[in-house]
């Protein structure tokens, strides 16, 4: 125990050496500039329904409180409650998870920085040991941590290339940027693509960040070559595809494309729940919307034509990476507590009654 309380130490400091440039991407984001009237195509802001989007918070809420029930933690401690949630009978019944490790495969995508990082704090990776420990099949699908969202979908298609035949159906859980670069890679490669049956987008950057307008000219200039472990350096476009407006033409142009459905887990954590490590961020986006989870407001976490599973009451780093757990001597830096296998369990299991029930028209 004495060794492994050493290693976590050694790992604990090593990655405090990197933590100035987690402080210089912090500091530098500001209020976001105002953005051109000719930057990307018209919006506006709707109702989620007059989006497109399902509202499935009800049934998903039933199932992560039955699995809270049994730990005798409040629901509502976990997930959020807005106006409007209803329940849907034919979605409400519990489904066994043995049942649906033999019927289907899990696949996890990180998000932007997640390999630079990964020897430290891989995200979900306390949810992979739960998942493997109910009969899954998981699979790690690594991207650049600093690469464009083109780059990455062109590693998925290696990735997809080099996973073995299995008939059997994946749920891809893609969190942050690693939601576009599925995207992406879905609507390049669609042949490859249609093994994927449904998308769960974890703080998804479906519509990106303002913080990415004010961020990359000093990311471009500064941190894009900044060197880190375990990862190359970047050009800057992956910052510039999470601008808002390149989002919003992405989705203009390609969105139609991509017919897998995909399903929102928002984070949007209450401002005491919010990892001291991430509210500078946090601030600069609640000048816009204090709806943030220190990295993406709230509405630009979910997709068009998705269903919205739920509002969980966590930040951007504690709704998947579990740093808390790994490092703990840098706990003070993060708001944990969050019961990740619990979300993503649930998670799967109204995916598949959806999928089953033959009804994935938001995504059409």
């Amino acid at each position: 125990m004495a060794s492994i309380e050493r290693v976590l130490r050694r790992r604990a400091a090593r990655l405090a050496r990197l933590l100035p440039v987690a402080l210089l991407l912090a500091a530098c984001a500001g209020t976001p500039d105002g953005q051109r009237l000719d930057a990307g195509p018209p919006a506006l802001l709707v109702a989620a329904g007059d989006a497109g989007v399902r509202d499935l918070r009800g049934p998903y809420r039933a199932a992560v409180c039955r699995r809270l029930a049994a730990e005798e933690r409040p629901c509502g401690d976990v997930l959020r409650t807005l106006s409007g949630e209803m329940s849907e009978a034919s979605l409400s019944r519990s489904v066994p998870l043995a049942d649906l490790a033999r019927r289907y495969r899990i696949a996890f995508v990180p998000g932007f920085l997640s390999e630079c990082f990964d020897g430290y704090a891989r995200p979900f990776a306390d949810v992979t040991r739960s998942l493997r420990g109910a009969g899954f099949d998981v699979d790690y699908f690594a991207v650049f941590g600093r690469g464009s969202v083109s780059m990455n979908a062109a590693r998925l298609a290696q990735h997809f290339r080099a996973t073995g035949a299995d008939d059997r159906p994946l749920i891809v859980f893609a969190y942050s940027k690693g939601l576009l670069d599925v995207l992406e890679f879905a609507a390049s490669e669609p042949s490859a693509a249609r093994r994927i049956a449904a998308i769960v987008a974890v703080a998804g950057a479906a519509n990106g960040s303002p913080l990415a307008d004010t961020l990359l000219p000093v990311y471009r200039n500064w941190v894009a070559a900044f060197p880190l472990p375990g990862c190359a350096s970047g050009t800057g476009d992956e910052i510039h595809d999470l601008r808002r407006d390149v989002r919003l033409e992405w989705w203009s142009k390609h969105g139609r494309a991509v017919t897998i459905p995909v399903f929102s887990l928002v984070a949007a954590p209450e401002p005491e729940r919010v990892s001291p490590g991430t509210r500078a961020t946090y601030r600069a986006l609640a000048r816009i919307d204090p709806r943030n989870d220190g990295k993406l407001l709230w509405v630009d976490q979910i997709a068009p034509r998705s269903f919205l599973l739920g509002y969980a009451n966590a930040d951007h780093w504690a709704i998947a990476i579990p740093v808390a757990e790994e490092l703990p001597a840098l706990g003070f830096l993060f708001r944990d507590g969050v019961p990740r296998a619990v979300l993503v369990e649930a998670a799967i299991e109204i995916v598949v009654q959806v999928l089953e029930a033959g009804d994935d028209r938001a995504s059409k």
